[in-house]
């Protein structure tokens, strides 16, 4: 099907691209661009990429129509000099209006940036299905209405955001992450869940995680037999597209 055409691109930060650590499913499945444009119904030639990791420059956020930041196999605590600019990016397009949405490590750099905290969750890492409920100002919120109550999201993360910065408002939690999202300016988004996963995704994660996440406590058959998709994911991408 093809995407929506957009005035002004759609960019996408790469802190990472999945080629470099899934490479069988991204043969398949693409990696992130992909994921993250049929998600929001946008055609590829409708989306910048910025490989920030690799020191790309980005561009003026007044040039795309919106901005989403991906997961990373990075930390956000560990302190790369691209992490720093491109917070610093993040701050400033905040700071102007900029329509912005982060996924996890993408919503954990937009907490950093403006002075909250992240670090490893004290309760461990997370994997798989994950329940997110609302809160009362989710539910008045622009992106989170357009979502059940209670929608079913895919988690792949071991930090979170700990503390939020000032003014932040929390708009879903789950029993492992209360600050699972947030709003951290008037158009500027961030949620620890990863609304672009769908079934084969996530199993493509735990074949090449799977010592690890062993090693979090976690059973990976387990978490296998219940992999399924989560509609709910792509209802947020196009509930943000349509804010843009």
């Amino acid at each position: 099907m093809k995407g929506l055409s957009l005035p002004k691109p759609l960019l996408i930060i790469q802190p990472a691209t999945s080629y470099d650590d899934m490479p069988a499913t991204c043969a398949v499945h693409g990696d992130e661009l992909a994921w993250f444009g049929a998600g929001c119904g946008v055609a590829r030639e409708d989306i910048l990429a910025v490989k920030v990791y690799r020191d790309e420059p980005l561009p003026d956020p007044a040039d795309v129509r919106a901005t989403i930041i991906t997961g990373a196999i990075d930390m956000v605590t560990d302190g790369h000099p691209w992490i720093e600019r491109t917070a610093a990016w993040a701050r400033a397009a905040m700071a102007q209006g900029a329509p912005i949405l982060g996924v996890c490590f993408g919503h954990q750099l937009l907490a950093h940036a403006l002075g909250g905290t992240v670090a490893d969750n004290p309760r461990g890492a997370m994997f798989g299905g994950v329940d997110v409920a609302r809160t009362a100002a989710g539910a008045e919120d622009a992106l989170f209405s357009a979502l059940p109550p209670v929608a079913r999201m895919m988690v792949f993360h071991f930090q979170s955001v700990l503390a939020l910065p000032e003014g932040a408002q929390v708009l879903a939690t789950s029993g492992h992450d209360p600050h699972h999202a947030v709003r951290y300016a008037p158009r500027a988004w961030g949620v620890q869940f990863h609304p672009e996963f769908d079934a084969a995704i996530m199993a493509g994660s735990y074949d090449v995680y799977a010592e690890a996440i062993t090693r979090a406590g976690f059973s990976v058959p387990a978490l296998r037999a219940a992999n399924a998709d989560t509609p709910d994911g792509q209802t947020l991408l196009r509930a943000f597209l349509a804010q843009a």
